[in-house]
């Protein structure tokens, strides 16, 4: 039975376990306390995990069924629950998609994994230490690690921009993609609504939202070509699509101000809107960076071919908070494809340590990218190992087929793990040896 609790329970050895979430008031009365290991215990590696994700949660999985009765492993996140980001475009537009989107991390996690309900607020990585919140009592904490796992993600980039973050609405969380649908929901036919950004959020959102909502009048607004990541023949389904739903697509055009009732480019050119969308990029916390780690200028993590922290080596990065070169020296993407390799890899490196041999360097080959252009239409991309487009797609309802199949396969290797740990594999170059992952 898992031990599913707050932070401030995890600390205090509390009997009685505030609970992060009504529906699992019936189970307390099987939870077990949570004791933590001493820093001198030698027997029993305490790996901290920061982050529910997709990198988070392949992470526990893997290092809690492969090690067990060697670490404890523990998992903090606010909330006791892991989204599917991929998916937040259709809470957004749809009433119904909640349930699909919204799983609980006590169901998702090895049971052995303690579940703590709360939020870091500071690495303390001279002690090897994390000081942090409840989330529901709002009280502070302090856990211990031997090796803590930095994978808490990335949310919309929002102050750069003026008005972004009063006017704005975006879809980095679940809790933002209600607070969208909210405002979606007040508007009446006819009104406009502006999506910033022309990537694949950007796009996902849109095309949604021209299925869901015909009646409105939609714009997307980019400062770059719609897509940039696609190939020419890709592009020019997407703005196809796109011109069929009566979405204009305004390419090459930069946003310098979100106003209540629209935007400002650029230019000075004021462009009406009822309700702005800020899809155009996203960011990682200052955590990192405000604790004294060495980031890059984005606040992201810095970290080795093993994964580790290039300045301090008992803190692991996965996921959008680390960033990553691939073989071919490119910056790897913010992507759950991303994502849930490198939790499995931070694992391996655990493991490799408690081994005592050398790990292995990180390796990912890219097969496709993903997208969907609303119900019944998508596009696969399929890509080169290095992320680049090749010429070959499929479109229309055969892509939209495929991409439902890639967005569950990325919720259910995490429960492949859960069932049995390193049943998940993926793509590498050409040449790479696989890992051996027995304990």
């Amino acid at each position: 039975m898992r031990t599913e609790m707050t932070a401030t329970s995890a600390i205090s050895h509390a009997c009685t376990l505030p609970l992060s979430d009504p529906t699992d008031a019936a189970k307390s009365h099987s939870m077990r306390p949570y004791r933590p290991i001493g820093m001198n215990n030698k027997t029993i590696r305490r790996v901290v995990i920061l982050g529910g994700g997709y990198a988070g949660v392949m992470c526990a999985n893997r290092l809690a069924g492969t090690l067990r009765g060697k670490v404890q492993v523990t998992l903090v996140n606010p909330i006791n629950s892991f989204v599917e980001r991929l998916l937040l475009h259709e809470v957004a537009a749809r009433a119904d998609s909640d349930s699909a989107t919204r799983h609980s991390l006590t169901e998702l996690l090895n049971p052995s994994v303690q579940l703590v309900i709360g939020s870091a607020t500071t690495i303390r990585h001279d002690h090897n230490e994390i000081d942090g919140v409840d989330s529901p009592s709002g009280k502070q904490w302090t856990l211990q690690y031997d090796d803590l796992i930095y994978a808490i993600g990335s949310g919309a980039v929002l102050d750069p921009v003026p008005g972004t973050r009063e006017f704005a609405f975006d879809l980095s969380s679940l809790e933002q993609a209600h607070k969208l649908r909210d405002a979606l929901a007040e508007c009446v036919a006819g009104d406009s609504v502006i999506v910033v950004g022309g990537g694949s959020t950007a796009i996902e959102m849109v095309s949604e939202l021209s299925v869901a909502r015909p009646d409105l009048s939609l714009k997307m607004i980019t400062s770059s070509v719609l897509a940039p990541t696609v190939s020419e023949k890709a592009r020019a389904y997407i703005r196809n699509a796109q011109a069929m739903r009566n979405v204009d697509v305004i390419e090459n055009v930069s946003v310098a101000e979100v106003t209540p009732d629209g935007i400002i480019t650029g230019s000075g050119e004021h462009v009406e809107g009822n309700v702005v969308v800020w899809a155009a990029s996203f960011a990682v916390p200052s955590l990192a960076r405000d604790s004294g780690l060495a980031v890059d200028k984005s606040g992201r993590l810095l970290v080795d071919a093993s994964m580790r922290s290039t300045a301090h080596p008992r803190i692991l990065g996965a996921g959008d908070g680390a960033v990553v070169t691939g073989s071919a020296g490119r910056t790897l993407r913010m992507a759950c494809a991303t994502a849930a390799p490198q939790g499995a890899h931070a694992a391996q490196t655990v493991i490799a340590d408690l081994k005592g041999v050398e790990p292995k360097p990180f390796a990912l080959r890219y097969l496709v990218l993903s997208l969907s252009l609303g119900p019944g239409d998508g596009l696969i991309q399929l890509t080169n190992s290095d992320d680049t487009p090749r010429d070959f797609t499929i479109k229309g309802k055969t892509g939209a087929l495929f991409n439902d199949l890639n967005n569950r396969y990325a919720r259910v290797i995490l429960s492949w793990e859960r069932r049995r740990a390193g049943s998940y594999h993926w793509a590498k170059p050409k040449n790479h040896r696989p890992e051996n992952i027995d304990a």
